[in-house]
């Protein structure tokens, strides 16, 4: 117990002797040892709980501490703002701009049917027939074209022949429209008859080359039945 007592008198001597046997930094080491009383001085009035007044330091201790602290340079950006939130860096990415407002841009930016009306080509393609529509925006038809139309009759109606016929029709018509229009176009296909093949292959081959340009965009839209009850039986011809 007597040992815990005594320690508060014990640190000022270990600190004192830790201060005078600790050199300051090599660049004012060779300055300060001579005038090594003006640093005692000092360290004595610390211990005893006093103030060092101005004129006890020398000039030769006013450069040591001035010499071991470091400059500080260009810390931070010349158009930071005082406990303002961290900025960049220079080579971050994007450079000055908001990932989200690029993002709802180039969004808008490609907005379908953003500029030009927007036709529509409708293909059915069932087991008996092939039905396929070209239709304004609104939802008005300009022509339709169907197996039957063309002359083809009964299980012909559905055949690769009778669709690819029904495509080039429908593709006379669009360049027809095309030179009193200028507008872009979808294909909307249903089922998977022989008519589904037909049409795209007509759309890729030479026949539709004027037209293949302003296809913007192809939807699936058959009905997938999963599960439910009996469907009923399927119409042959």
């Amino acid at each position: 117990m007597s040992f815990l007592r005594a320690l508060p008198s014990l640190r000022p001597r270990v600190a004192y002797r830790a201060w005078t046997a600790a050199p300051f930094s090599s660049t004012a080491s060779t300055s300060a040892r001579p005038n090594s009383a003006g640093v005692t001085d000092i360290f004595n009035a610390l211990t005893e709980g006093g103030s060092v007044p101005p004129e006890q330091t020398s000039t030769t201790e006013k450069e040591v501490l001035a010499d071991d602290v470091d400059p500080i340079v260009d810390l931070a950006p010349a158009d930071s703002v005082e406990d303002g939130p961290p900025l960049p860096s220079e080579d971050s990415y994007p450079r000055s701009a908001n990932p989200a407002a690029l993002a709802n841009a180039a969004r808008s930016k490609a907005e379908f049917g953003a500029t030009k009306p927007v036709y529509t080509v409708s293909v059915k393609a069932t087991r008996n027939n092939t039905i396929v529509t070209f239709a304004r925006p609104g939802g008005n038809q300009l022509v339709t074209l169907t197996g039957g139309k063309l002359g083809f009759k009964k299980s012909n109606r559905n055949g690769y022949e009778a669709g690819y016929q029904c495509a080039v029709g429908i593709i006379a018509a669009m360049e027809a429209e095309m030179q009193r229009t200028d507008f872009e176009w979808q294909l909307l296909l249903k089922g998977f008859g022989q008519g589904r093949d037909a049409m795209l292959t007509a759309i890729t081959t030479a026949v539709g080359a004027n037209v293949k340009g302003r296809l913007q965009r192809v939807t699936d839209r058959t009905p997938l039945k999963i599960g439910g009850t009996r469907g009923q039986k399927a119409r042959r011809i």
